[in-house]
């Protein structure tokens, strides 16, 4: 979907959704016997950080699009930090998909009720899915894009193993990272299959950018596989080129 308009709309209230997840992760707003204290433990977990980054990017991504609607563009797509919000898209994937089918418990009443875990772990990661799946172009990340999106994840797991060796009886976010409990060799497994997980999606989000409709069928392009500049720059400069070349013979043979 071209139209910047429909794409500027749909953004504010996918930035008002993740700015509400990110509040709640802060525990601003509460429930029954009064407020929890805040105190650093939020940013130990994966959750919480996958959705700052969406907070962030969201709203790098929307306030480019606003520009341009007030600038009179109609049609276009999204030109800022197309790497990043594919590594982010991945990140947030990751962390609705082992929220639901590992740690959540979807089919319970108390789920539902939660609106923290319908923010940060349903809604404000679907609606950023949905946003990529909508709104970004084609063919507009490079066959790397997949591989760096697990530097932030090792990063993580780097960081969780930090704060647990410096920090004394420090509890771990998630039971698949807990040293304690399975060992360094236990969890090692763990982050294996994490990778692997984030490999899989990440190349699966890939080839959707990578596909096409030519006469009505679906098809996949595996030509500049290394892109890391937008498709439609590229082309706009393959006509200059030619418009170049060709005013060059006309001098010719003038």
């Amino acid at each position: 979907m071209k139209n910047l308009l429909n794409q500027m709309i749909y953004r504010i209230v996918m930035c008002c959704v993740s700015l509400l997840a990110v509040l709640l992760t802060f525990s601003v707003f509460y429930v029954g016997e009064g407020p929890n204290d805040i105190t650093w433990e939020f940013l130990k977990y994966y959750t919480n950080l996958s959705n700052y980054f969406v907070f962030a990017v969201s709203v790098i991504v929307l306030t480019d699009n606003v520009k341009r609607v007030y600038a009179g563009e109609k049609e276009g797509y999204n030109r800022k930090i197309i790497t990043l919000k594919f590594m982010t898209t991945v990140m947030i994937l990751v962390t609705f998909l082992v929220y639901i089918s590992l740690l959540g418990e979807p089919f319970t009443a108390d789920f539902w009720r939660n609106l923290g875990n319908l923010s940060y772990h349903v809604v404000a990661p679907l609606m950023f899915i949905i946003d990529y799946f909508l709104f970004e172009e084609k063919k507009s990340v490079s066959i790397f894009a997949p591989l760096l999106s697990l530097i932030i994840p090792l990063a993580y797991v780097c960081y969780v193993f930090i704060l647990g060796a410096a920090i004394e009886n420090f509890e771990y976010p998630y039971f698949f990272l807990d040293v304690n409990d399975l060992g360094y060799g236990g969890v090692m497994v763990w982050v294996v299959i994490l990778v692997a997980i984030f490999t899989v999606l990440g190349y699966l989000l890939w080839l959707y950018n990578r596909f096409t409709i030519e006469d009505g069928k679906i098809k996949v392009d595996f030509k500049n596989l290394l892109w890391l500049r937008k498709p439609d720059v590229i082309a706009e400069l393959a006509v200059t080129e030619e418009s170049i070349g060709s005013d060059d013979e006309n001098c010719n043979l003038q």
